[in-house]
């Protein structure tokens, strides 16, 4: 206990002696020290959610014709009773975040082609009856687009050649007999499709385009990139290594990249992908440590720019030809075009597409019926703090604060 004398004559003293404190302890909050972060995640994995799930649903083809609408294509499963089924499409109107599916009326098998002019006008291809549907309001209605061409089998694709309404569709391959005539359908207006056959007809299925600049476009296929400069009136077959290709990518007129599968039954591991710098006259295969034991194949790939992309596909592979994943599915990932890496996948089911926005936002579509939106990094931690040991801190409860200022002035020297 104090008494009067005694604060009188400590008082100007404790007044000083309290300021100081005061001033000590807002001082020391300096002091705190942040916590250390959660170990970050590589600086090249994508933080992913499931963002739509269809089961039963088997997506084959992912396409943006804006950075905020998008369609998948799925449905039955080709390799199974002959796809018979409804085809479904999904659509989002915010980049991915969110999707809403619908089945397509009038459709009865597999359709996995899928390509977008813009938010509206959209083409589908594949097996069912008819072979070619569009629409011009979004996927609120689809009509028939109509067959030509003497071709009567399945298709397998479909681009826009970025003019106006031109629209190639992939077929299973020539053939010189009747209903087999055409490595592609092409149509200027949209609706009306013919037949385009290649300088060096194959009968291999034309599984992918992709036109880096408006009329000038790639396909993939067995052993084969074709090439047109006339907005698909004329194809010339590029030689591409012996492997089955399902994917292609080109960022510039004469810059592309290949995805595919082995074409035998190697359990070598080695992943294909290849590039050429020089309009497809030459492939070399891109640098990747392979999935040795294991036959996997690329289903797709977005090429950002020439230097950043992303291919998708499965571990591995019991069949060079049917869609059975007995792996896992996989991502990869470029950023110089030549060396790729595996990144961690969402999914174990075969991922069958991918949109990359950008190499930190990406849609993939898998065989499982879901779809995924991928962005780079983790959310951002909140940070925490933990002050250091303060030496103001006298009974050493952990707080400085008024008794620590008592025991203080209780010690305070006349």
């Amino acid at each position: 206990m104090t008494h009067p004398t005694t604060k009188r004559a400590t008082g100007g003293r404790l007044a000083i002696g309290l300021l100081l404190v005061l001033g000590l302890i807002a001082g020391s909050s300096a002091l705190v020290l942040a916590t250390p972060a959660p170990a970050a995640l590589n600086p090249s994995d994508l933080t992913w959610q499931e963002v739509h799930s269809s089961p039963g649903v088997y997506w084959y083809t992912v396409d943006f014709p804006t950075s905020q609408v998008g369609y998948a294509i799925g449905g039955p499963d080709w390799n199974v009773n002959s796809g018979i089924g409804t085809v479904t499409i999904a659509k989002t109107t915010d980049g991915g975040q969110t999707w809403t599916a619908s089945a397509v009326p009038n459709t009865n098998r597999f359709m996995r082609g899928l390509d977008c002019k813009d938010a509206d006008n959209c083409w589908i291809a594949g097996a069912s009856s008819p072979r070619i549907q569009r629409t011009t309001n979004g996927g609120a209605t689809w009509t028939e687009a109509y067959n030509n061409a003497d071709w009567s089998g399945w298709l397998w694709s479909t681009g826009w050649t970025g003019n106006a309404t031109t629209v190639m569709i992939g077929t299973t391959g020539y053939a010189n007999e009747p209903g087999r005539r055409a490595n592609f359908l092409r149509s200027t207006n949209g609706t009306n499709f013919y037949a385009e056959i290649a300088n060096d007809p194959r009968e291999f299925v034309v599984y992918d385009f992709s036109c880096p600049s408006p009329g000038v476009c790639y396909a993939a296929a067995k052993q084969t990139a074709f090439f047109s400069q006339d907005d698909g009136d004329t194809w010339i077959r590029r030689a591409a290594p012996a492997q089955r290709f399902y994917g292609i990518s080109c960022t510039h007129n004469i810059v592309c990249w290949l995805v595919g599968g082995a074409n035998g039954s190697t359990t070598d591991g080695a992943l294909q992908i290849y590039r050429s710098v020089d309009a497809g006259f030459n492939w070399q295969q891109v640098n990747a440590a392979p999935l040795a034991g294991n036959r996997p194949r690329f289903w797709n790939i977005d090429m950002v720019d020439s230097t950043h992309g992303y291919a998708v596909g499965c571990s591995n592979v019991p069949d060079p030809v049917l869609e059975i994943c007995t792996g896992q599915g996989i991502l990869y990932r470029t950023d110089d075009g030549v060396n790729w890496v595996q990144i961690p996948s969402p999914t174990n089911a075969d991922i069958m597409d991918i949109h990359a926005a950008s190499m930190e936002e990406v849609v993939i579509v898998d065989w499982a019926g879901k779809i995924w939106r991928g962005v780079s990094g983790p959310p951002t931690p909140t940070p925490t703090s933990t002050p250091t040991v303060s030496p103001y801190d006298v009974n050493n409860d952990g707080v400085v604060n008024i008794i620590d200022i008592s025991l203080v002035a209780a010690h305070w020297e006349p």
